[in-house]
């Protein structure tokens, strides 16, 4: 969408918005009505035990609670990327403040006053995200800058591309989950259940940590498409890259001064399994130098509409390095092997992000230097670059 607003389509641009809206509201009810249906298998498979002990009590709560909306959370999902691509991303961040904070009061109201349990806390997951949908569903019909509402058009490519083009998402939620049962197993067989403690402390701090990176990410990703639809992209591609190193080593000196602090917070108590996971977070640490060139990578790439390349360098760096490197390295290593086996992995998907970006960089330079040679384009008054 945003590379048709560069390219000085916005008319397309709105249908294609629209299209996707549409679209993403109906694959969320589907989704819903097919959770409804397959209601107790669903919750069987995911081991909550069976009908009548307190875990199947307490996800079915949950579950019923929280369905119902999953249609406004993607609506959410779709209008906070949207929000940037029609220049407004200060919208974007007010909303999912709004949202975070009818959670977090809801919360409060649902469990500490009215005793509603587990089902009370899906019902304010669900509310929050009925807020955020609410306001954008408000904001693009009456305020938007220029992506506001229009007759959507059915384009199948347009939803195939779109699909297509969030391969590297879908791997990277797909990777988490293989990653951390692989890490789970290999921290058990080595360390116990103090090792199994560790892990799960580290990863929940490196989330904390990387959230600066993948904001980053995702909030320059539609300005990529506006500006790579317009031809003239390859320089901004440069400045990104070096607030990219920039961040890298904010996080890794955040890492360093506050990992002591975010394991305490985690681990309050002390003893073994802090001493454990302060050991494991130093060496961790490392990867926070080069990750977030990875994390650029594969979201770059995305706001290209390459989701062939975006999906791979999620594959080598979320699942395939990470598998190989912690199923190798601790034979060599021994514990120190576990910890190092996602800053190998960054370390090996770099040299592909890199050959990646530099093809990408050489393609711009051609591409804009065919675009001044051709007579510029009229201006579109509606047309506003995010």
């Amino acid at each position: 969408v945003a590379g048709k607003l560069g390219e000085g389509q916005p008319r397309e641009a709105r249908r294609d918005f629209s299209l996707l809206t549409a679209a993403g509201f109906a694959l969320g009810t589907l989704y819903t009505l097919l959770a409804l249906a397959l209601f107790t298998p669903l919750l069987h498979f995911l081991g909550a035990g069976s009908e009548g002990n307190t875990l199947y009590a307490a996800a079915a709560s949950y579950l019923s609670g929280f369905l119902p909306f999953f249609p406004f959370a993607v609506l959410m999902l779709i209008f906070n990327a949207f929000y940037i691509a029609d220049g407004r991303p200060l919208v974007g961040f007010l909303v999912s403040v709004a949202s975070g904070i009818t959670n977090a009061g809801l919360d409060a109201l649902f469990l500490a006053v009215f005793d509603m349990g587990v089902g009370g806390a899906s019902l304010a997951t669900g509310l929050s995200y009925l807020t955020a949908a609410l306001i954008g569903l408000f904001y693009f019909s009456r305020r938007a800058r220029t992506l506001a509402f229009a007759r959507p058009r059915l384009r199948l490519r347009v939803l195939a591309r779109a699909s297509y083009n969030g391969l590297a998402e879908m791997v990277t939620q797909l990777s988490i989950g293989v990653t951390t049962f692989l890490f789970n197993l290999m921290t058990f067989a080595y360390m116990g259940e103090d090792g199994v403690a560790a892990i799960s402390v580290i990863l929940y701090a490196e989330m904390l940590l990387t959230s600066l990176l993948l904001g980053f990410t995702n909030g320059v990703a539609p300005i990529f498409s506006y500006h790579y639809g317009a031809r003239h992209g390859g320089e901004l591609l440069r400045l990104a890259l070096a607030s990219i190193g920039a961040f890298g080593i904010l996080v890794f000196t955040l890492s360093q001064l506050l990992g002591a602090p975010l394991i305490a917070l985690f681990l309050p108590g002390g003893g073994h399994v802090a001493a454990l996971t302060q050991d494991g977070f130093a060496l961790f640490s490392l990867s926070f130098l080069i990750c977030g060139f990875n994390i650029f990578t594969a979201g770059f790439f995305t706001a290209l509409s390459n989701g062939r390349i975006s999906a791979l360098c999620s594959l080598l760096r979320n699942l395939v390095g990470i598998a190989l490197f912690l199923l190798a390295l601790p034979h060599f290593l021994g514990v120190r092997g576990i910890w190092l086996a996602v800053p190998a992995s960054d370390a090996a998907a770099l040299l592909f992000s890199l050959a990646c970006l530099k093809s990408a960089a050489v393609a711009a330079s051609r591409a804009s230097s065919r675009a001044c040679t051709k007579a510029p384009p009229r201006p579109d008054s509606s047309l506003h670059a995010p």
